[in-house]
């Protein structure tokens, strides 16, 4: 009897990942309405005057380039821009609507930091001193302190301790949409112990990491886009690290980008805490309340600049190419900085036969560094009348891929999980559990014979129902 190749497409998706970090530019529309609706209490009513003090609004920084600022305002009033947007009316009217339209030219820049800044250096300004208090929801508890020291207990320079910092948190807290942090947020003490949160209460606990070890952190809000919303924008949180000698240099924990954050973000404010308002309202009037105040903001991609160069190299290695169903095979991912400075990216798997445990990872570069991370392959047990080749793909936040492939039939080697695991990178001390259920998402067939019988065929489409 002839044998069939089949050719098998095992997928799986990253959440998070989408094109905007491997573009060049994007120049993005941002415009927000707000709207106020006073009530007049009385015949004797009066307003003297009626302020909105904005504090979210595009500007021009290293990353972004302010193109265009329309402001809106009706009925007609008087606007003064200084680090707020302050409209102001002094006639009685019941509704007020204010705004603007703008353009950002939104660039994929990165800090270029080519040696870490030793924490045995770290000075503080008086400027800084408030982005190293508490708050609020930023609070500092001794349970804070100790995690802060033992998550960066074997680090000696501040990007590799922040790096840590945010790798725990993101890899910890449990992103979750339930009613509680997504109605309010909580505290960053609450998140800890909880492990559970949006980007308000991420980005809360990482800044109260890093300010319970006296390193300057402000809170960071804008929009961002993200494959896993379905509107594609949203309001959203980061934060922003002093690195000195270099400034104010940002960190998403929700998208794991450290250092840097894509063309997908648009910064809007900057500030101590999440309770910082967006917008304060005040007035001097004579019976008259304010009834109702809303606010949105609306967002869309104008136009994609070009893909970027490299900035990383990635090799991917199956280190069994040919093996039995069944079968474990150590995955050896090879990731090179191509740069001359620090450079942080999540490598992520996208395509393998069935992956143990999580399939992202993010790894801390020197300029031109090289390091090796592993994971751990099960392929599926499949029928024995075939050969199949199953694509293992990885890529990276900056869009650098790589590829190798496996064949699995049973005439070749069984490899169990004790000998693959040994054959994993010492710097892999996770114990690894296997996961049973696997996902196939797309199977594509290459038959290599013709006059093969057709029941063949029907047998392993019978074959993939019983499996699945």
């Amino acid at each position: 009897m002839l044998r069939k190749n089949f050719i098998l497409i095992l997928l799986l998706i990253f959440p998070f990942v989408n094109a905007q970090s491997e573009l060049d530019y994007q120049i993005v529309s941002v415009r927000l309405d707000g709207d106020v609706v006073l009530e007049y209490q009385s015949s004797n009513s009066r307003l003297d005057y009626f302020t909105a003090d904005l504090k979210l609004f595009p500007k021009s920084s290293y990353r972004e380039d302010l193109l265009e600022f329309k402001l809106l305002h009706n009925p007609s009033g008087s606007v003064l821009v200084k680090n707020d947007v302050e409209y102001k009316w002094d006639d009685d009217t019941d509704k007020i609507n204010f705004g603007y339209e703008s353009k950002v030219k939104v660039w994929n820049r990165i800090f270029q930091i080519p040696n870490d800044v030793p924490l045995s250096s770290l000075g503080l300004m008086k400027e800084h001193m408030n982005y190293i208090r508490e708050t609020e929801f930023v609070d500092i508890n001794n349970d804070i302190r100790e995690k802060a020291v033992e998550i960066t207990k074997n680090s000696d320079g501040l990007y590799d301790a922040t790096f840590k910092l945010a790798e725990w948190v993101r890899t910890n807290v449990k992103y979750d949409l339930n009613t509680l942090t997504e109605d309010a947020t909580q505290k960053s003490s609450w998140v800890l112990e909880n492990k559970q949160g949006v980007c308000d209460e991420i980005t809360n606990l990482f800044v109260s990491f890093l300010r319970s070890m006296n390193i300057p952190v402000r809170y960071v809000v804008g929009i961002a886009y993200s494959d896993a919303v379905e509107e594609g924008w949203a309001p959203h949180a980061w934060a922003e690290v002093y690195f000195q000698g270099y400034g104010w240099i940002p960190f998403d924990v929700t998208f794991g980008q450290y250092g840097w954050v894509d063309t997908g973000h648009v910064k809007l404010s900057e500030g101590i805490s999440a309770n910082d308002p967006s917008v304060e309202y005040n007035w001097k009037a004579v019976k008259v309340g304010l009834k109702e105040k809303n606010m949105e903001l609306n967002t869309s991609i104008v136009e994609k600049g070009d893909k970027i160069l490299p900035l990383i190299e990635l090799k991917a290695d199956a280190i069994f190419d040919e093996v039995k169903g069944g079968s474990f095979v150590p995955l050896e991912v090879t990731v090179k900085n191509l740069q001359g400075y620090y450079l942080s990216t999540l490598v992520y798997v996208t395509s393998a036969p069935g992956i143990v445990v999580e399939n992202t990872e993010a790894v801390l570069l020197k300029p031109y560094e090289e390091k090796k991370i592993n994971w751990m392959l099960n392929v599926p047990h499949l029928n024995g009348d075939f050969t199949y080749k199953s694509e293992v793909r990885v890529r990276e936040s900056f869009g650098s891929e790589g590829e190798d492939e496996i064949l699995i039939d049973d005439k070749f080697e069984f490899h169990g999980k004790e000998e693959a695991e040994k054959m994993l990178s010492a710097d892999n001390n996770t114990k690894i559990e296997v996961e049973e259920e696997l996902v196939f998402t797309d199977v594509d067939i290459a038959d290599e014979d013709d006059d093969e019988d057709a029941g063949l065929f029907r047998k392993f489409l019978m074959l993939l129902e019983n499996l699945f």
